[in-house]
């Protein structure tokens, strides 16, 4: 009986062995390709932390081990931001809107012609103009840069936006911006620093009821890290097919990271998280954050526009009741654009990648033409008149 049992488990096991083996020849096959890369595209920055670094060319196919929903060729502009080229200097007959914002403005999962600061400046070109006014065109400058904060728009604004003289700017704004502007630390990604706790975000807090800024305490050892891992890891490239790896072990990993945490709840050890601060006085902060910067905008002639996504990341409907009453009363456009995303994927449109969480091409486009009908309704009619 023992004997017979011993047989069947060995079967059993040489069966699961071989089936594991079979999918992990099937994901190497896959990974082949359909490659994914690492890509080292920001270079440290010491006013805003990081940005992308001007005038490369890389491929971006998502942080996955193989290119799962996207394969997309990067190109930065001269001035080191995800966009077509465009001089400093505004033309006399071109209207500029300025678009601060995180990976999701940024855009690295479509093409570029796909992302919503260009679909937005196409609908606005296309738009009737009045005959006296058919030479005047729109501009719509992408300055969206991966993990930026509300605090570093402000910053960005300062240091980069504002030098085109934009007429608009708008910022796109969810309380995981907010919860950005105090993120001092970072872990590095890639195998030279994931023991590393940098501090490498430029951050803010209130003293005095007054804004201070906290420059980036780890910054220059940021720098040597980054060009250590440029010569040593990538070889002295900034991008690197994703290293092989046994990817059963790899998926294994990540369905014990997710089940460990449920596992401790049910052995009731959870774990007990310090909040990093009350949520009433992070808000306070970022609201303080963004009067500063409609009031630097308005002194350089333009007008900030606020795009509310925030409840479109499942914050609570207070954190939209608090942008809106707030642009209100500062005289800012307010654009609840997480009313439209929401609406899309209730009607079964899917508005993010199926494993990637950023915005798809229908994503960028609801995007556009929501900050469009606010700009048709608030400016367009002005500028042709």
């Amino acid at each position: 009986m023992i004997v017979r049992f011993l047989k069947i488990l060995g079967v059993n096991a040489l069966i699961f062995l071989g089936l594991l083996l079979l999918l992990e020849a099937a994901g190497q096959i896959v990974a082949k390709v359909r490659p994914s890369y690492d890509v080292l595209y920001m270079m440290p920055d010491k006013v805003v932390g990081w940005k992308p670094a001007p005038n490369i060319r890389f491929t971006w196919a998502g942080a996955e081990w193989y290119a799962s929903d996207f394969s997309v060729d990067i190109k930065t502009n001269s001035h080191g931001f995800l966009d077509r080229a465009r001089e400093t200097a505004k033309p006399q007959s071109v209207t500029r809107i300025a678009v601060l914002g995180d990976s999701f403005i940024e855009a690295a999962q479509v093409p570029r012609h796909h992302t919503a600061t260009q679909l937005l400046e196409q609908l606005l070109n296309a738009a009737p103009k009045r005959a006296a006014r058919r030479s005047q065109k729109w501009e719509v400058l992408n300055f969206g840069v991966s993990n930026y904060g509300v605090g570093q728009y402000l910053l960005a604004w300062e240091e980069y936006a504002s030098k085109f003289s934009p007429d608009y700017v708008a910022i796109f704004v969810a309380k995981y911006h907010m919860g950005r502007t105090i993120h001092k630390y970072s872990w590095g990604a890639f195998t030279a620093t994931k023991n590393d706790r940098l501090w490498i975000r430029p951050t803010f807090r209130m003293e005095n009821g007054f804004l201070v800024r906290e420059p980036a305490r780890d910054f220059e050892k940021f720098v040597r890290v980054q060009q250590d891992l440029l010569k040593s890891e990538f070889g002295g490239n900034i991008s690197r097919r994703k290293p092989p790896r046994l990817l059963t072990l790899h998926y294994a990993r990540l369905m014990w990271r997710e089940l460990k945490p449920e596992l401790k709840k049910l052995l009731g050890r959870a774990d007990i998280k310090m909040s990093r601060g009350p949520e009433g006085e992070m808000i306070a902060l970022n609201l303080k954050i963004i009067e500063d910067l409609g009031r630097s905008v308005s002194v350089a002639g333009g007008k900030l526009v606020v795009l509310d996504a925030s409840q479109y990341f499942k914050d609570h409907e207070a954190v939209s009741r608090q942008l809106n009453e707030f642009c209100a009363k500062h005289g800012f456009g307010y654009v609840p654009v997480y009313q439209d995303l929401l609406k899309a994927n209730a009607n079964g449109i899917a508005t993010r990648w199926n494993f990637d969480t950023h915005f798809n091409e229908a994503g960028n486009m609801i995007l556009a033409a929501a900050l469009y009908e606010w700009v048709a309704q608030n400016a367009l009619a002005a500028n042709f008149q």
